[in-house]
């Protein structure tokens, strides 16, 4: 298998655990097999020559720094041909060959049915031992059947990395999904420049629509627990002990409902009162700001007055 790795690296010189853990994930990518190549996007330049490790460093002129999660795109577009599986991640993440069997095994009965497989980034609590959810945030309570497979729908299908094989990528590039607008971003308003990248082709609440390609992002169930090899560690293990109601509030263990209920796609009406909400929504918003622009004062002074 030819695998095409790419990873965006912004360098802070403040990070003393930043080069440690990229360097971890790497030799992890390229056990995944040797015809494995890495391209690393960076802000700075990078003296460093390992076989298989290509750096390519970015000069920021009108774009802001970012953006440089977007960077890679460029070249991955021209490779659709060379490779036969093409994975975004972020420098801290790590994916193993465990984590490349998993998917093998049950990516083609996700496709079949337009689902896309999911991951679960994880971190390990110093503590209890236990490990937490980084992205989860709430339990989840639905779930499909696939091939006698049941999966459990994740409410939030973000884990910072995507991967698609051959024929799945190269349909990706092809929608509004693969070069869209800086400006958009989730409703809620945490997904931003960085991490839209991250969210690949399966996405959700994105203008108030989810993107076009999957119903849902899922991820085998073994009973009520997660099959292991769908967790990715997050070596940063910085959201662990996030004050409650961010991020690693919640074990893996505790993410899936006591009481589960088969997943319903949304009608195509859901979909036009979501998408009118949010537009509803967004024109207040403008509409607001405009306001307080206009009255020189933040809206947090004026609830203070």
């Amino acid at each position: 298998m030819k695998i095409s790795v790419h990873i965006p690296l912004f360098i802070y010189s403040n990070k003393k655990n930043q080069q440690k853990n990229f360097f971890k994930a790497c030799n992890s990518y390229l056990k995944l097999s040797n015809k494995t190549d890495l391209f690393v996007h960076t802000n700075k330049k990078v003296n460093f020559k390992k076989k298989r490790i290509h750096f390519i460093y970015h000069k920021f002129r009108k774009d802001h720094p970012f953006k440089l999660t977007w960077y890679c795109r460029k070249l991955m577009e021209k490779q659709k041909e060379k490779y036969d599986i093409f994975i975004y991640s972020e420098d801290d993440i790590l994916f193993t060959k465990k984590n490349l069997n998993y998917w093998l095994k049950y990516k083609d009965n996700c496709l079949k049915n337009n689902y896309n497989l999911g991951f679960l980034r994880v971190e390990k609590n110093k503590k209890n031992k236990k490990l937490y959810s980084t992205d989860q945030i709430s339990k989840s309570s639905n779930y499909v059947i696939l091939s006698n497979v049941k999966y459990l729908v994740p409410k939030n299908p973000y884990c910072g990395f995507w991967i698609y094989d051959k024929k799945e990528f190269n349909k990706f590039i092809k929608t509004k999904w693969w070069k869209f607008k800086w400006s958009l971003r989730s409703k809620s308003g945490i997904l931003h420049i960085r991490e839209m990248s991250s969210l690949g082709w399966h996405g959700t609440d994105i203008n108030g629509e989810d993107m076009d390609r999957y119903i849902a992002t899922i991820i085998p169930l073994n009973g009520k627990r997660f099959d292991k090899n769908s967790f990715l560690s997050h070596l940063s293990n910085n959201y662990v002990n996030s004050p409650k109601g961010l991020f690693g509030t919640i074990k893996v263990s505790d993410l899936v409902n006591n009481k589960l209920e088969r997943f319903k796609p949304k009608t195509s009406f859901e979909k036009f009162f979501r998408k009118y909400k949010f537009l509803l929504y967004s024109y207040l918003r403008i509409n607001i700001k405009s306001f307080f622009k206009n009255n020189n004062l933040h809206p947090d002074l004026i609830k203070n007055k």
